[in-house]
C-alpha cells in the first residue's frame, strides 16, 4: 500500500473534486501505487479530499494520451507534450472522490511537485527516495 500526497493547480483540483477529471496526468509516476490505495490531494498549503486509485497506467505519451486525455480534461497534443520526456510517464485513474467540507490545513509540510508517501496521521509525511524507498531526496 502506498497513499500519496499529490500536488497540483488549483483548477486540476476542482475538476477532480466536482467529479468531471477522473485522470490525473503524472511525468514521475510513484512508485508501488496500486488499485484501491488512497491519494490525497494538496492544494495551497491544504489538503482537500482524498480520491481512491481506480487504476495505474504505464505507457508511451503518446499511448496515455489518446486513451485518457478525455478523462483528464486536457487536449490529446497537450497531455502528449507534458508527458513527453518523463522519468516514468503515466496517468492515476481516480475512483470515489471525496471533498473535505474544510480543507485540512497542513502549514508544517513544504510540498513540492515529487510525491510524499502518506502515514496513518495525515499531517507526518515522509519524502520518496529516487529508489522508492523512503528517505530523504
Amino acid at each position: 500500500m502506498a497513499d500519496i500526497v499529490l500536488a497540483m493547480k488549483s483548477n486540476w483540483l476542482y475538476l477532480i473534486l466536482s467529479g468531471q477529471k477522473t485522470a490525473e496526468f503524472r511525468r514521475t509516476m510513484p512508485r508501488h501505487l496500486q488499485y484501491g490505495d488512497k491519494v490525497y490531494l494538496y492544494w495551497g498549503r491544504s489538503l482537500h479530499g482524498v480520491a481512491t486509485v481506480k487504476g495505474v497506467h504505464y505507457g508511451t505519451s503518446g499511448q496515455l494520451a489518446t486513451e485518457f486525455a478525455g478523462k483528464g480534461c486536457i487536449d490529446r497534443n497537450e497531455a502528449q507534450v507534458y508527458l513527453f520526456g518523463g522519468k516514468r510517464p503515466g496517468v492515476i485513474e481516480l475512483g470515489k472522490v471525496e471533498k473535505y467540507s474544510i480543507p485540512y490545513a497542513w502549514t508544517d509540510a513544504v510540498v513540492q511537485n515529487f510525491v510524499y508517501y502518506a502515514r496513518q496521521d495525515i499531517g507526518t509525511e515522509v519524502p520518496c527516495s529516487e529508489d522508492g524507498r523512503e528517505g530523504s531526496q
